[in-house]
């Protein structure tokens, strides 16, 4: 049991990090596949880009939880936004794209890539929507829970040894007899790095109110008697996303883009509107990117004055791998 000499104590040290480490509690991340609504677009789909994609987070944990008392959109955006939201029916991301086929009851994978990890877990959700033109419904994403697979637990804890940021893969079951042409999946993402009050009534790290991301990803379910569609394909269709670099074709890649953020080489970095063009050219698929010319950042290391404190490296990937970004070059070193 922590005295109350302790906890005053850890108390203190957490609101001095805080202090030293601006915004340091915040994780990113989003679900990859089934490919969400605010990345498909990184697989070739014809959906608007989101350079920021990661950022779904109820507007963020001031706006989430003080202005709108801890209310937040179905699939991610700001409760207050005025409706349509971005990511939901009629929004700018919600364009009723088919993204992936199941069969009743299948087992399947999902991936979900953590660009700063905080710990915590994953829940998802399906919702037999069949109307792209509808908002889906808290009550319904409640009534068809994804369970981990071989148990009865939506609740995925993130592995304790998960580095700063990561891939992460695990097995979900569709529920049984649920067929739908148009289903709705909801990932949830609870940080697990708040203080607060835990259900025994002690104090910890871990048990206060969650920082929340969500993601929606639009799916179809047939039934397993007969045979499957073709994975959604587009034909013949032609989108350009920079007047400059060549048209392609949107039918999905297999692999998908995964830099948050590309900037010119030391060769150019200096060159009027560089940092646009490289931002512009290498986030895109097909990508234009030359090596010569620009480079893309896999990931930031805290220097300098926050060196080696807990939670400077997440600090340093959401102030800096983003776009546009606020990164304090004294204290973070990306590459």
């Amino acid at each position: 049991m922590i005295t109350r000499h302790q906890r005053n104590n850890i108390l203190l040290v957490i609101l001095y990090l805080f202090m030293q480490v601006p915004d340091v509690i915040h994780g990113h991340g989003r679900l990859m596949d089934p490919p969400s609504r605010n990345a498909m677009w990184r697989f070739g789909y014809p959906n608007p880009v989101n350079y920021n994609d990661n950022e779904l987070f109820c507007g963020g944990y001031a706006v989430h939880w003080q202005q709108n008392n801890g209310k937040c959109g179905v699939c991610g955006d700001a409760h207050h936004l005025s409706q349509p939201r971005p990511h939901e029916a009629g929004g700018e991301f919600a364009n009723g794209i088919i993204v992936r086929r199941y069969t009743v009851g299948e087992e399947i994978e999902v991936e979900i890539e953590l660009t700063a990890n905080h710990n915590g877990w994953f829940e998802m959700y399906i919702c037999p929507n069949n109307d792209p033109s509808r908002v889906t419904t808290p009550e319904c994403f409640a009534s068809y829970p994804l369970y981990v697979s071989g148990t009865q637990n939506v609740r995925f804890e993130i592995p304790h040894d998960t580095g700063k940021k990561g891939i992460i893969r695990y097995t979900v079951t569709l529920p049984p007899y649920l067929t739908c042409s148009q289903c709705v999946v909801q990932w949830n993402y609870y940080t697990g790095n708040m203080w607060g009050t835990c259900e025994n009534g002690t104090e910890a790290v871990g048990c206060g109110r969650p920082e929340t991301f969500r993601n929606c990803a639009d799916v179809s379910i047939v039934t397993s008697t007969g045979a499957i569609p073709p994975r959604f394909l587009y034909q013949n269709v032609i989108y350009e996303l920079y007047s400059v670099a060549p048209k392609f074709s949107t039918a999905p890649f297999a692999r998908p883009l995964r830099a948050q953020v590309c900037e010119p080489t030391a060769a150019y970095r200096y060159r009027q509107n560089m940092t646009n063009w490289c931002q512009v050219n290498c986030i895109r698929v097909p990508s234009n990117c030359p090596p010569g010319i620009c480079h893309c950042l896999n990931t930031c290391d805290a220097i300098g004055d926050i060196a080696d404190r807990p939670g400077a490296d997440q600090y340093c990937l959401r102030r800096c791998m983003r776009y546009p970004s606020n990164c304090p070059t004294d204290r973070c070193n990306c590459y």
